[in-house]
């Protein structure tokens, strides 16, 4: 569920008078869902990342392995349009 549903959720039933146990099992899911949004952060590159990705793109561009500015733009755009006709 996502966090503008459990927001939406809970709007809902701040009207209502809920039990203890319901409350607790509130509780529960969103600290879940805290948890897993938390999990989902992006964590940023090391160094040592960054260089290995830096030498893979050297060591494909030595080899011929890239595209030119225009293929990229066609590629881009092939790939737009089958997006959006599926």
């Amino acid at each position: 569920m996502s966090s503008v549903a459990l927001q939406d959720l809970l709007d809902m039933i701040l009207g209502y008078n809920l039990s203890t146990a319901n409350k607790r099992w509130l509780a529960e899911h969103l600290i879940e869902q805290v948890e897993a949004e938390t999990k989902e952060k992006l964590e940023p590159y090391t160094m040592e990342e960054i260089n290995a990705m830096i030498d893979e793109s050297e060591a494909d561009f030595a080899a011929g392995r890239f595209y030119s500015m225009d293929e990229a733009r066609q590629h881009r755009k092939e790939h737009m349009s089958q997006l959006l006709n599926s």
